[in-house]
C-alpha cells in the first residue's frame, strides 16, 4: 500500500468516524458521564425552539436515541464498511457495502428535505464506479468528497440539534439555599461562589471565624448542588462532585479547623484544587447552555 493510498485511507476513515461517532455512547452512561453529555434518556422536555433547524425534523426526536441518529449511524456504519473490506482484500464485501450505503443514501435524502444541499449522489455514484472498476484510489478520493458534504451538514446544523434536543436547561432547575430554593445560576453566584471565594478572602484576611462560616457555607450549598445535578444526570457522576471531591473539601475544612498558618496555607491550595475541578465542569456545561440562552 503506497503513501498516497494510505494517507486517503485515514480521511475517510476520520471523516467516517464522524458520521459515527455521536451512536458511540449510547448505551454507556458512564462514558456520556465523564463527557459531560447529558445522560438523560428522555428528550421531550427541553423547550428551546430552533430558528435555524426545519420542523420536519421534530418527528424523529420523539425518544432516545433518535430514529434520526439510529439512520445516521447506519449510514456511517456502511460507508465504513466499503473502507473497511477493501482494506481486507474483500472485493465482494466492499461492493455490497456500497450498495448498502447508497441505498441508505438516498433514502436519507427524504428524511429530512430541507437539508437535502448537503448530499451529493453524483458523488456517490462515482464511488460505485470506481469500485466496479477496480480504481481503489479513485474510490477512496470520491469517499473524501463524499464525507467532506457529511461533515459540513454537521458543521452547519450539529450544534442547533444538540441544543434544542439533547441539552437540559438550567432555567428550569432548582437549587435548595439558607433562603429556600433559588434557580440554579441564582443559588450558585449567592451562595456557593459566597462560600467558596469568602473562604479565600478569610484566610487573607487572617478571619479564622470568617473562613469557617464561608467553608461551612461552601460545603452545604456544595451538597445541594449535588442534588440538583441529579435533576439531568440519572447515572453515577464520576467527575466534579464525585467522592474525591468530597475528600479534598473535607480535607480543606480540616485545614481550616487547625487554624495555623501552614495549614491555612495549605487550605487555599486545597481551595485552588477544588476550582479547577469546578471549572471543568464549566467547560463542559457553560457553552450550551449560553447557547441555549442565546437561542430564547
Amino acid at each position: 500500500m503506497n503513501n498516497i493510498f494510505m494517507k486517503k485511507l485515514l480521511i475517510i476513515i476520520g471523516i467516517t468516524a464522524i458520521i459515527t461517532g455521536p451512536m458511540g455512547c449510547l448505551n454507556d452512561d458512564n462514558n456520556a458521564d465523564q463527557d459531560g453529555n447529558n445522560d438523560n434518556n428522555s428528550i421531550e422536555n427541553n423547550k428551546v425552539e430552533s430558528q435555524t433547524l426545519p420542523p420536519s425534523l421534530d418527528q424523529y426526536y420523539t425518544k432516545y436515541p433518535s430514529e434520526y441518529l439510529i439512520e445516521m449511524y447506519k449510514l456511517g456504519e456502511s460507508m465504513t464498511g466499503i473502507s473497511v473490506n477493501i482494506q481486507q482484500g474483500d472485493m465482494d464485501n466492499a461492493a455490497r457495502s456500497f450498495e448498502a450505503f447508497s441505498r441508505i443514501y438516498n433514502d436519507n435524502i427524504k428524511l429530512v428535505p430541507e437539508w437535502e444541499k448537503y448530499y451529493d449522489q453524483t458523488v456517490v455514484e462515482t464511488i460505485g464506479t470506481q469500485l466496479e472498476s477496480g480504481d481503489i484510489p479513485a474510490v477512496y478520493e470520491a469517499l473524501g468528497e463524499t464525507g467532506a458534504t457529511c461533515s459540513g451538514c454537521h458543521i452547519d446544523t450539529m450544534p442547533d440539534v444538540y441544543n434544542k434536543y439533547y441539552w437540559d436547561d438550567f432555567a428550569d432547575i432548582n437549587i435548595e439555599t439558607p433562603k429556600g430554593p433559588l434557580s440554579f445560576k441564582q443559588g450558585k453566584m449567592m451562595y456557593l461562589l459566597s462560600g467558596f471565594d469568602g473562604i479565600g478572602i478569610n484566610i487573607k484576611e487572617a478571619d479564622l471565624a470568617g473562613a469557617q462560616q464561608s467553608y461551612d457555607q461552601f460545603k452545604s450549598m456544595y451538597r445541594n448542588m449535588s442534588y440538583a445535578c441529579g435533576s439531568c444526570h440519572v447515572s453515577e457522576i464520576k467527575y466534579y462532585i464525585d467522592e474525591d471531591t468530597w475528600t479534598l473539601i473535607d480535607e480543606m475544612g480540616d485545614k481550616i479547623n487547625t487554624s495555623d498558618p501552614v495549614s491555612l496555607s495549605a487550605a487555599e491550595g486545597i481551595r485552588h484544587q477544588i476550582g479547577e475541578r469546578c471549572h471543568k465542569c464549566h467547560i463542559i456545561h457553560i457553552p450550551p447552555q449560553y447557547a441555549k440562552v442565546k437561542s430564547k
